[in-house]
């Protein structure tokens, strides 16, 4: 029994022996297929780097990266969500599909990013020797209840004595966007149709979230959605029954 005992322990520090070894003769091939950045990891900073920094425009500007009609409200240019130029009119909806163009605005921002990326980093693995095909990167973002997700599609093949090859990757920002996209669609939905909305409703119906409704010149207004545990602000413009300067008429009806 002592000497089987003794065999198999023999046996065991022959196999780690043998395992330390080859650690130790193709470790160093090992890390320089690859030399430089991690593909994964650098082009997945880039694109999480690129999907704040997007969220924290869009959400300052009622949904878009370049506002066209837009008022300029404490520094940030701050998009109609629903809008009229006429005196006495509801506004029409300019947003009908708030969520869903903010989703199209993050792929627009991120996906350019991170093939800016990849290429940089393409160029770096070739001067260190690698042979890199990289095809078409692709962007997919969903505004979904509690989170941001964008996923990355990023078909790269490295090769330098063997290869790697770098797939996909899931962007997971957490966010309260959902909610409060749901519910700006909802106030501008109301202001269409009836021409004002009463802060103090929504906020019963959405405890965790501040409604603040400014009203400026002109019949133009600006609604800032806040939810309160994190801060976290989305930010829209709005003009519907409006009434000219110096107007003393009956305002309800």
């Amino acid at each position: 029994m002592k000497n089987k005992h003794a065999q198999l322990t023999l046996f065991i520090i022959i196999a780690l022996v043998i395992v330390a070894l080859l650690l130790v003769l193709f470790y160093p091939r090992i890390k320089t297929i690859i030399s430089g950045p991690v593909p994964t990891d650098y082009i997945k900073e880039c694109g999480e780097k690129a999907t704040k920094e997007v969220l924290d425009k869009v959400r300052m500007q009622g949904g878009s990266l370049e506002p066209e009609n837009y008022i300029l409200y404490d520094g940030n240019k701050v998009d109609y969500a629903c809008y009229t130029n006429e005196y006495y009119k509801t506004c029409v909806m300019q947003k009908p599909f708030l969520k869903q163009d903010i989703e199209k605005e993050i792929i627009n921002y991120v996906e350019p990013k991170v093939k800016k990326c990849a290429a940089e980093l393409k160029s770096q693995l070739e001067k260190s020797g690698s042979s890199v095909t990289l095809q078409d990167i692709k962007v997919i973002a969903s505004i979904i209840p509690n989170s941001v997700l964008v996923n990355v599609n990023v078909p790269m093949t490295v090769t330098k004595g063997s290869t790697a090859r770098l797939e996909k990757f899931k962007i997971n920002v957490n966010s309260q966007l959902y909610d409060l996209t749901i519910l700006a669609s909802a106030i501008a939905n109301y202001e269409a149709r009836y021409g004002s909305s009463d802060s103090l409703t929504y906020m019963l119906y959405y405890p965790d979230i501040k409604v603040e409704k400014k009203e400026l010149s002109d019949g133009e207004t600006i609604y800032i959605l806040t939810y309160k545990p994190t801060n976290e602000k989305f930010m829209f413009a709005s003009r519907s029954i409006a009434w000219p300067a110096g107007y003393i008429g009956d305002r309800t009806k």
